[in-house]
């Protein structure tokens, strides 16, 4: 009798230890509604290392199942715009392999499948499912473009051009919200 209730206090015990565990922790499924903004803000030659970072983390969100906007927004507009030879500041920037060895390890993919340079990298996120919008007001100011809503002078092609008012909605429907 003693060895019945103790068996049976053991499975309540590993019964309730196992529905909390599944009540605490964040699932796959809990996260695929969820949004997280990235907002890119710093250019490539005040801090390479705030987009470097932007998208180690873009990786992670899409990884973890996030739905993931990012804004490219102030003066990080100009890391993208096309200067000489065609192309941005950031194309070919190359990625470090001490960086591409982390990211291997830290995503489960062979290192062959980790980007040799940033271009590659956005490529990669955006193939992935992040959406990117630039600020087309910003892009005006800064002489990349001549008129709003264009984006003719920006490496990226699939950067969306967004208003003020997008870009407030943009921030007020994200989950999360990050800036860089």
């Amino acid at each position: 009798m003693k060895k019945e209730k103790i068996l049976s206090v053991l499975i309540m015990f590993l019964i309730s230890f196992f529905m909390l565990t599944i009540y605490l922790s964040p699932s796959m499924a809990d996260e695929s509604d969820k949004t997280i903004l990235f907002h890119l803000k710093t250019s490539l030659k005040k801090d390479d290392a705030q987009i470097c970072v932007t998208y180690n983390m873009i990786w992670a969100a899409l990884d973890r199942g996030l739905k993931v906007n990012v804004l490219i927004d102030a003066s990080a507009v100009n890391t993208y715009a096309i200067r000489w030879f065609g192309k941005d500041s950031l194309q070919d920037y190359d990625i470090p392999e001490r960086l591409r060895r982390s990211l291997s390890v830290q995503f489960n993919v062979p290192i062959k499948d980790v980007p040799r340079t940033y271009g590659e990298f956005l490529n990669l996120l955006h193939k992935k499912g992040a959406n990117f919008y630039i600020n087309t007001a910003f892009l005006v100011l800064a002489k990349i473009e001549d008129k709003e809503g264009s984006v003719e002078n920006i490496s990226a092609k699939f950067f969306k051009p967004v208003s003020l008012k997008k870009m407030l909605k943009l921030r007020t429907d994200a989950d999360y919200y990050m800036v860089y």
